[in-house]
């Protein structure tokens, strides 16, 4: 693990094509996605519904994790036109990138996807194990069983997707399932490395510094360990065990109380106000203000000037 040293800049967004051979694959075969949410760096999040038909995915140029969430016997892989598995609910399914596979489905199921692509992989390997990125090759995975991304499944499934604040909780969820996928489904598997103790009081008091300054931007889990030039999954338990909460509950809590003070101390209008914080929008702000404070926003405001 990497220690106290000198901190690296905020390294720039790369812009990558985002192609998604398994959508399109989909979409043509008449199924489209219940919900999706993108992500940082081109990986993406979706929920599929399906009821029968074929499918066959082709050498797609991206690599897909897939977890049944409900039902599933009815969807059955085919090989030379024979049956050679079959689904079930909490089922797990890898389709490294160029993999090839036929899918006969006869029943009504539901099943996530994880998009993402070789830079990920190859950047999860370098900065977690300090690997060589070749010995990470994934392994075709069908219908398997993996308790632990079952339960992710299941996570997955009871989330509000559109909730205040969690895009950055998904995009953090995003990187906990690479690292599983990297660390038990490549041709080369290793423990997790163990992270202990907490960050240093000087970048305790950095980290607090630039994300207030940054508040009113996106902010990826990639971003925020980059600042401390340390792997997302180290910087993520170290950030816990400092902060005692993980580094996207941290930013929507400052965001919630930059917010307050401004709806205090300007006339700014909320949605101005919504904005500069962090939030998408008026309605997902005032959801998410209420959720911390028991009060809307515009309550708020109301009762602060009233007391004047």
């Amino acid at each position: 693990m990497q220690t106290d040293s000198e901190f690296m800049p905020k390294r720039p967004k790369q812009s990558r094509p985002a192609n998604r051979d398994i959508v399109d694959t989909l979409r043509t075969a008449g199924v489209a996605p219940q919900r999706m949410v993108e992500l940082d760096q081109g990986r993406a999040l979706a929920q599929w519904q399906n009821r029968q038909g074929e499918v066959r995915y082709e050498r797609p140029r991206h690599h897909a994790l897939s977890i049944y969430i409900d039902k599933g016997e009815q969807a059955q892989r085919i090989l030379n036109g024979k049956v050679v598995s079959q689904g079930f609910p909490g089922a797990v399914c890898l389709f490294p990138a160029g993999s090839r596979s036929s899918w006969q489905i006869g029943g009504q199921f539901e099943f996530f996807h994880f998009y993402f692509n070789d830079l990920d992989v190859a950047r999860c390997a370098e900065e977690t194990w300090d690997a060589d990125p070749d010995t990470r090759q994934l392994s075709e995975l069908y219908h398997a069983e993996d308790a632990v991304l079952a339960q992710a499944g299941k996570l997955l499934a009871l989330s509000d997707w559109q909730a205040p604040g969690q895009t950055m909780a998904m995009d953090h969820l995003a990187q906990w399932l690479l690292l599983q996928v990297v660390s038990r489904h490549s041709r080369v598997r290793h423990a997790l490395p163990e992270v202990t103790g907490q960050l240093s009081v000087r970048y305790r008091r950095m980290l607090q510094e630039r994300i207030h300054a940054h508040l009113d931007q996106s902010l990826t889990l990639a971003d925020m360990a980059s600042w401390v030039n340390l792997s997302p999954y180290h910087f993520a338990r170290l950030f816990r065990a400092t902060f005692g909460c993980a580094p996207y509950q941290y930013v929507q809590e400052q965001r919630l109380i930059l917010a307050r003070d401004r709806l205090r101390n300007s006339r700014d209008k909320i949605t101005a106000i919504a904005l500069s914080s962090g939030f998408n929008d008026s309605s997902q702000f005032s959801r998410a203000f209420k959720s911390r404070f028991g009060i809307t926003p515009s309550a708020y405001r109301g009762e602060t000037h009233f007391n004047r």
